[in-house]
């Protein structure tokens, strides 16, 4: 049985939060000073500045986790794949068996091995998608092995040995720096006001936000045996909600928004899931994210649904980085 997600109890007894700053958030401060002082040495000693030879673009954030990243990165590598380029995919390897060990993503790939994000870019995209938490180790195998025009690392903002192009902050409409305190203390890897230093800053944000950025579509569900349904169909009814991403408020908020009772079952981001965490004792219907449906595709179960991954980007977002990548190849 996999072991439920602790945060939302802490929460719940205002003890800890990534939102708000509880007793346990002002106690965990000196950790993120230390974090703060490794993390400047890093920039400032460890950064690589070698040109590439193969550009790359690093689409990360500022917090921990739940912003978007490997949704983004799906729709770049997709989009820039229409457009007759060639692209490889870095992704971290987090929480998987042995996460430096640099591994292609083929059908033969496991979550456990490579990791559920690195199989569901596979999944999604026609990119080379290199597994490894050494993403300049990862950089140089994808250089040497294929012939690419643009390589993508899906997270990697404060891994300074691999040198980028072009940097992708997502930042999230709501709450953006949570309680706005540096990890432990909260979700921030960055001090908030380094955003100034990033010039393409993409909002993860709601359908009818005037800001920059990209939403996704949730309107539909799909089976274990590739039935596809609206997902309004389940209106008015009770659901099981189970998840392992960072995070599952704006999730269960979009699905309360069609009349769903739902009830959640949060796991901590990435973790790996067994067929005793869908056994419910009733009839309801579960519903996952397709991030989830990768580590449980084998399972065959019944009832039970996966919400796809699909963003709508700006057209402006489109325009701004087809000129950047277009510049960025002609040098």
């Amino acid at each position: 049985m996999s072991k439920k997600s602790k945060l939302p109890i802490l929460k719940k007894f205002y003890i800890y939060s990534l939102e708000k700053i509880y007793i346990l958030n002002i106690l965990l401060l000196p950790f993120s000073a230390i974090y703060l002082l490794v993390n400047f040495i890093k920039k400032n000693i460890f950064i690589n500045k070698k040109r590439n030879t193969v550009p790359v673009i690093v689409v990360g954030n500022l917090t921990v986790g739940g912003t978007g990243k490997t949704s983004l990165v799906i729709w770049l590598a997709n989009y820039l794949n229409s457009r007759k380029y060639n692209i490889g995919v870095i992704s971290g390897g987090y929480k998987t068996n042995e996460p430096h060990k640099i591994e292609i993503v083929d059908e033969n790939s496991t979550p456990s091995n490579v990791g559920d994000e690195a199989i569901l870019i596979a999944n999604k995209t026609n990119a080379i998608v290199c597994k490894s938490k050494n993403r300049k180790g990862a950089y140089e195998y994808l250089v040497k092995n294929y012939s690419l025009d643009i390589i993508i690392s899906d997270d990697g903002l404060t891994h300074y040995a691999l040198k980028r192009d072009i940097n992708i902050v997502i930042v999230k409409e709501k709450k953006p720096f949570g309680n706005g305190l540096p990890i432990p203390s909260g979700p921030l890897r960055e001090l908030p006001y380094n955003i100034e230093k990033y010039d393409n800053i993409i909002f993860n944000k709601s359908m009818h936000s005037q800001l920059p950025g990209f939403y996704y579509e949730i309107k539909e569900l799909i089976s274990f045996d590739e039935s596809k349904l609206n997902i309004s169909e389940f209106s008015g009814t009770s659901i099981h909600l189970v998840t392992a991403i960072a995070n599952p408020d704006f999730l269960i908020k979009s699905l309360r928004r069609y009349n769903l009772d739902v009830i959640p079952h949060i796991y901590p981001d990435h973790q790996l899931l067994s067929r005793d965490d869908f056994d419910f004792k009733d009839n309801l219907k579960i519903i996952m994210t397709e991030k989830d449906f990768v580590k449980c595709s084998d399972f065959k179960l019944l009832n039970t649904y996966y919400i796809p991954t699909k963003i709508i980007v700006d057209n402006d977002i489109k325009i701004m980085l087809n000129n950047k990548i277009s510049n960025l190849l002609r040098t």
